[in-house]
């Protein structure tokens, strides 16, 4: 019994509505969250000039990475995205494993932290009175507005996250900018401040998982590609640029910061850039009340464009997988209308929100938990790298409208460094167990999930390759 696609008569998705602007937005606005915010204070308070070095390692490692994706999504510019690209690589079972671990499972923790974060941040930056284990209203209301947002058609979804990105990322860099050229305010020295974790390479390397986290997401650009124009050279573009604009920010902004705000101790153990008070306290050094409340605006954006990128891409990858076979029917089904996958869209909205009412505004009770999520985000970013490889060698005779550089040395290079960043990716406030064996756990029950599916129910070989001619007709591509 082979798997089958779902129906050939159901709504296509709207190709070619998607120009540049909207792909640039959709690879920005899912990395630079409210949590990431929070991630890269805590990162420079911390380790000051050596967290520094460890973005600039993880930008590289990002930058090869990225050739990657670029390549695998001209080979296959499907919605299906990494499942795809990995199931035409290494077969079903590991495509499975890695969608649903680096994507759906993640989704559960990451996404449940940013929502969280959304309603932290509003709370602090905009003076409200709101209870904090009450946040998560704020959040949920935040989701259902997105989710209504993409249920009415991509280009709803590009003109929104193209405006909110931008207006986020500029001031995120102006008022980088601006501390970092003003007289010192904080007494730090150099422009990042002193390490506190050490200056050793493993206090390097321990940093660098943590800098990970302000860049992993940047593919999500790559479920968009049947919707995008000339999706061969926007989503390459895209990425690098997505990155590099990721990484000019978290320079500037983190130097600003550490510079123009005193990392003062708030309460016994914590300082003021391990919690959401940094953000209001840097738009007061910067301009004052307008200063907080601008910068206070560009947070709560930056947390309504990863909830808006996260409701578009999750819902693509599950059609992609459903046309394939390999997700229930359901989720391949199109609004004939909108030509957008409502179902996928409302369970990407139910996790969160869920999450988030259940952990009541305390964010800490799941940092273990996303960090086990960056693992299994990894674990599907090298499963890529070996497709790209394997598809090199198996199919030398494919269309590579984009070929990656100095093949295979970026894909070498993305590989090792993502796995010496699972290495080290245990903070100085977490045990390994807390992360590692969530992170089994994770791979395990997806694998369970694929292995059931495939042999027990579709009666499928889990190893047997999918050929890329029969993905793209299975999306109507070919």
């Amino acid at each position: 019994m082979s798997i089958k696609p779902t129906d050939e008569h159901t709504p296509k998705l709207a190709l070619g509505a998607l120009g540049f602007p909207d792909a640039l937005a959709a690879a920005i606005g899912l990395i630079i969250a409210s949590s990431v915010l929070l991630t890269a204070t805590q990162g420079y308070g911390a380790g000051g000039w050596v967290f520094a070095i460890a973005i600039l390692i993880a930008y590289v490692i990002m930058l090869c990475q990225s050739s990657s994706f670029a390549e695998a999504a001209g080979i296959l510019p499907t919605s299906g995205a990494v499942y795809d690209y990995v199931a035409a690589g290494l077969g079903r079972l590991l495509a499975i494993m890695a969608t649903l671990a680096a994507y759906l499972v993640v989704h559960v923790f990451a996404g449940t932290a940013e929502v969280a974060s959304i309603g932290l941040f509003a709370r602090v930056n905009f003076d409200l009175t709101l209870p904090t284990e009450s946040t998560w209203i704020i959040g949920t209301l935040v989701v259902l507005v997105f989710m209504v947002i993409n249920m009415l058609g991509v280009n709803v979804f590009g003109r929104i996250e193209t405006l909110m990105t931008g207006v986020m990322w500029v001031t995120l860099f102006s008022f980088g900018l601006i501390g970092v050229l003003r007289a010192p305010q904080s007494g730090v020295t150099g422009f990042f401040g002193e390490s506190n974790v050490g200056t050793d390479l493993n206090s390097v390397l321990a940093m660098v998982g943590l800098a990970m986290f302000l860049f992993v997401g940047v593919e999500y650009v790559t479920p968009l590609a049947p919707e995008l124009k000339n999706p061969n050279r926007t989503i390459p573009l895209a990425m690098y640029l997505g990155v590099t604009m990721v990484a000019a920010a978290m320079f500037v902004y983190g130097a600003g910061i550490a510079r123009q705000v005193p990392n003062t101790e708030v309460e016994p153990g914590v300082f003021t850039f391990d919690t959401p008070l940094a953000i209001p306290a840097f738009g007061l050094a910067i301009l004052g009340p307008i200063g907080k409340l601008w910068l206070g605006i560009a947070a709560f954006l930056a947390g309504c464009s990863t909830v808006n990128t996260l409701l578009a891409g999750i819902p693509r990858i599950l059609y992609g997988m459903a046309k394939d076979g390999t997700m229930p029917s359901i989720f391949g089904y199109l609004h004939p209308r909108f030509k957008t996958p409502w179902v996928g869209i409302i369970l990407a909205a139910l996790i969160p929100i869920i999450g988030a009412i259940s952990i009541q505004g305390n964010i800490n009770s799941v940092i273990a938990f996303v960090l086990a999520g960056v693992c299994a985000w990894i674990f599907g970013y090298v499963l890529v790298n070996i497709s790209v490889i394997v598809l090199r060698a198996r199919r030398p005779d494919l269309n590579r409208p984009y070929k990656a550089p100095l093949y295979p040395l970026l894909q070498i290079i993305a590989t090792l460094g993502m796995l010496i960043t699972i290495g080290f990716i245990t903070p100085p406030f977490l045990t390994s167990e807390q992360i590692y064996v969530p992170f089994v756990i994770m791979l395990a029950v997806c694998a369970v999930f694929a292995f059931v599916w495939l042999v027990l129910v579709r009666r499928e070989r889990p190893f047997d390759r999918v050929e890329p001619e029969t993905i793209l007709k299975e999306e109507g591509l070919s």
